[in-house]
């Protein structure tokens, strides 16, 4: 009774195996390569050469998988190394690289841009300061042309009404004196009278002075003394006393406006003073506002050529660290797909080396079954 439940027990664990090793076939010649494999050993089965041969053939197939595993594993782990120093370096570029752009934005943002600002508005101000002392110059000096114009004018009219005065008191005294002798015969114990004719030349010389005093706009105060005199003269009767009072009235009037002339002219002198002073004054000013205006031109020039450099630094940092992300994006690139490419290599080697190491199995395991099997689907039409 045992033996037949041992008999019984082995011919199921037998039955089970054959279905296994079944499968097993069905599977492998569901793949390319089992398929292939599975036609070269029908053909060796068909033509009689020996199973070592298969077997040896099979084995040696299965070392050169493992082998060219080996050597692809080698290869790879050397690859993804040098991808591993490579990024790296990239990383180590690109942190150097941006903490230099740092520093750069860092310089022109906390220093040399508010440099440049303080800068400017220095060279604003100093312009406006030199264009006001400029300006103050040059109303100073129209204001001294205008007062030189003046004391010009004021001075012409002097030395005029002078003149006017000392040719009518000359031309007096000299017809007085040129008639006196005449009037000395005729006259003996009574005042000598100038004749009406020399009363008519003097009235008609002091006539004359009035016309060319109201021509002038400073000495217009004389005209009605010239006027008065006139008057008088057309009235009174004259003698030498008579004469001679008006000639010391011309002579005090003439010393009158040479004094008048005199106080405008020191007026002038003291104008020409106060204008000198001021505008040495203004000129200093200018002159330290003109270099200070200079000085900071030249350092706005400056700091704007150190900031060109430092922006053109910063573009060509910028550009560099693009160009430096954009070289270990593909590197990365390059190492993941290598990974990949690895990876599925090993995974195909292995399905293959698995596949020949199975088949090998059947071939010394269940050579029957496998023939069996590879029989049927040459007969199914290459299906099994």
């Amino acid at each position: 009774m045992k033996s037949v439940f041992l008999l019984v027990l082995a011919c199921t664990a037998f039955a089970t195996s054959e279905t296994e090793y079944i499968q097993l076939i069905h599977r492998i010649d569901a793949t390319p390569f089992g398929r292939t494999l599975f036609d070269t050993i029908w053909l060796q089965l068909e033509t009689g050469d020996p199973l070592d041969r298969l077997l040896n053939t099979l084995s040696d197939l299965e070392d050169r998988y493992q082998q060219e595993q080996r050597e692809d594993d080698a290869e790879n782990r050397d690859f993804q190394d040098s991808c591993n120093v490579d990024i790296a370096a990239y990383d180590k570029d690109i942190a150097n690289t941006d903490s230099e752009r740092i520093s750069l934005e860092a310089r022109l943002e906390g220093d040399l841009y508010p440099r440049r600002a303080i800068i400017s508005g220095l060279v604003t101000a100093k312009k406006a300061e030199v264009k006001g002392y400029q300006k103050e110059i040059d109303d100073l000096d129209a204001e001294r042309a205008a007062q030189h114009a003046d004391f010009e004018e004021i001075a012409a009219d002097h030395n005029t009404a002078i003149a006017v005065l000392t040719e009518a008191r000359n031309i007096i005294k000299a017809n007085v004196e040129a008639t006196s002798s005449l009037v000395q015969k005729k006259q003996t114990q009574q005042a000598k009278e100038m004749p009406k004719e020399h009363i008519s030349l003097l009235q008609k010389h002091i006539k004359e002075s009035q016309k060319k005093l109201a021509h002038t706009k400073h000495m217009l105060r004389y005209v009605p003394v010239m006027k008065l005199l006139s008057q008088i003269t057309s009235k009174a009767k004259f003698d030498d006393s008579t004469i001679q009072k008006v000639v010391d009235l011309f002579d005090r009037l003439i010393n009158e406006v040479s004094d008048s002339l005199s106080l405008q002219r020191f007026a002038e002198d003291k104008r020409v003073e106060a204008y000198n002073k001021t505008r040495k004054l203004l000129v200093i000013a200018l002159t330290v506002a003109g270099s200070e205006l200079a000085n900071a031109e030249s350092d706005f020039a400056s700091v704007s050529d150190i900031i060109r450099q430092v922006e053109a630094s910063l573009e060509n940092t910028n550009q560099r660290l693009e160009l430096l992300n954009e070289r270990r994006t593909d590197r990365w690139t390059q190492c993941e797909e290598a990974a990949k490419d690895y990876a599925d290599a090993r995974s195909a080697r292995d399905a293959d080396r698995q596949v020949v190491s199975d088949t090998i199995g059947l071939v010394n395991k269940s050579l029957r079954t496998l023939r069996e099997q590879l029989a049927l689907r040459q007969a199914a039409g290459d299906k099994i």
